[in-house]
């Protein structure tokens, strides 16, 4: 019996604040606009019924095509008291999967963090490839020792020339790049496959789109990829302090999105990204992982999905930590109070630190045992003759079997039955020094294991035809990228 965890979602706003914030992000796109740097764009907004500034580079968005592209891209199932399952993505045997496109590596045990390498891009495919806690190999290093515009396709490239492990996307910041990677993905799979292409495009708070932003809405339009605007407002900073004020926001930065999306291609499907943040004003840090953010992000996930039906994920998996260890597993698991409200419970499982900057291999598996904790709790139990186990109760209390740990049923039922942490330690009190090194001790124990696993890492047989393909479409890019 696995838990079943069903019912109406949860919900933070009552109807009116609910209206509010809605009302209040539809003034902003349609009477204060957004600044669009990129004219073509401008050209199909004012083609569409957009009023235009052409020297202030701003779209003033209509009522008509917000609600034409909500129409087209939102839910046909539009109750805003959806009955939803809670989609937990765990089990006791769930695997990692390498995510995001991040700039630094941080070292254990120095906590040392520095550009990553490509020969820590390679190790890091190595490490994944050998741990069996990995399922998927995504571009979680970025190497800045390659072109920004190739560095994607060279990433993409050396994940397939190292594993036959499933591969991931990373981020596209230029648009130049997108067809290379929508073709390699295209000669991974043997057909068209957009795999290897994140396709979140945040705005810049507030309400501003880049050129080079645009155009990669534009290229990944045009190769069929999902249409998911992402938002990132900083309450404090680049919106207002009030929590009220940087939801509505982030939720007019997800409708300019989705109407620019319209505009490029309204039959490909839609969601969007909100990832908040709020200025600490002690130390004018942006924090993400603060529980204001999670609320700025829940309250947009809500409004969106309430009023426009749309379907919108926060990225709650960016955390203020800086050093992997037990406080980065609190911030990670904070957002999970979220999630009756949000109808799923994906909180961890990336080892991100520094707001997503810092990738931890260590954190990423001290991660796991949590997940696999919480995927032990989310199996349930069944009841059944066997598991209740009453004969056996009977013959301990009648003093016919002397106890229970030495019975033939615990033998046959404790695998199944109970879950075992790789790293945590469940051991008793080993003394004052003992204690005061436990977390160093078990992150040392981590750190060992990865680099064990590099260190036995043996190449897999590939499909050669399909490497010497990647690789000339990688000479190609870096032939015509060269000057981007």
């Amino acid at each position: 019996m696995a838990l079943h965890l069903t019912g109406k979602l949860w919900r933070m706003l009552d109807d009116a604040a609910m209206r509010a914030i809605a009302d209040a992000a539809m003034r902003l796109v349609t009477r204060s606009g957004a600044r669009i740097e990129h004219e073509p764009m401008l050209d199909w907004l004012e083609a569409a019924g957009c009023r235009v500034d052409r020297v202030g580079k701003r779209c003033y968005f209509t009522d008509r095509l917000i609600h034409d592209a909500v129409e087209a891209f939102g839910r046909e199932d539009r109750d805003p008291d959806v009955h939803a399952t809670m989609h937990w993505h765990w089990t006791r045997d769930f695997r990692l999967t390498q995510m995001g496109s991040h700039p630094h590596l941080l070292e254990w045990p120095t906590c040392r963090r520095r550009l990553a390498t490509a020969d820590d891009v390679r190790d890091m495919v190595k490490l994944a490839h050998a741990a069996e806690e990995f399922q998927a190999v995504g571009q979680v290093l970025t190497c800045p020792q390659i072109a920004p515009p190739v560095e994607p396709v060279w990433n993409a490239v050396t994940r397939m020339e190292l594993t036959d492990k499933p591969l991931g996307s990373g981020e596209v910041l230029h648009p130049e790049t997108v067809p290379y990677l929508a073709e390699l993905g295209r000669i991974y799979s043997g057909k068209p496959d957009n795999r290897l292409i994140a396709s979140c495009d945040f705005c810049v708070a507030p309400l501003i789109y880049g050129e080079r932003a645009v155009q990669c809405m534009v290229e990944k339009s045009r190769c069929g990829v999902m249409h998911v605007p992402g938002t990132m407002p900083i309450s404090g900073m680049s919106a207002p302090v009030t929590l009220a004020g940087t939801a509505a926001l982030a939720v007019a930065e997800l409708l300019a999105g989705w109407a620019m999306y319209y505009v490029l291609d309204p039959k490909l499907p839609a969601g969007g990204i909100v990832c908040s943040g709020s200025l600490d004003m002690r130390s004018s840090q942006a924090c993400f992982g603060s529980p204001e953010a999670l609320l700025q992000d829940v309250a947009a996930v809500e409004v969106c999905r309430r009023q426009f039906g749309m379907t919108v994920w926060p990225a709650v998996n960016y955390v203020d930590c800086k050093t992997p260890g037990m406080r980065a597993v609190y911030e990670k698991m904070l957002p999970l109070m979220a999630a009756p409200m949000l109808g799923y419970g994906r909180a961890m499982g990336d080892g991100l630190l520094s707001a997503g900057q810092d990738y931890s291999p260590v954190q990423h598996l001290l991660e796991l045992d949590f997940l696999r904790g919480l995927g032990r709790y989310c199996d349930g139990f069944e009841v059944n003759r066997q598991t209740l186990a009453v004969d056996l109760m009977e013959r301990v209390m009648s003093g016919e079997q002397e106890d229970f740990l030495t019975a033939d049923h615990t033998l046959s039922h404790y695998r199944t039955q109970q879950w075992y942490p790789t790293w945590l330690d469940r051991g008793a009190w080993s003394g004052d020094a003992a204690e005061q090194r436990t977390e160093t001790k078990m992150l040392g124990a981590i750190d060992a294991y990865c680099r064990e696993a590099i260190a036995r890492y043996e190449r897999p047989a590939m499909d050669e035809d399909k490497l010497n393909a990647a690789r000339q479409l990688l000479q190609k890019a870096q032939t015509e990228l060269a000057g981007v």
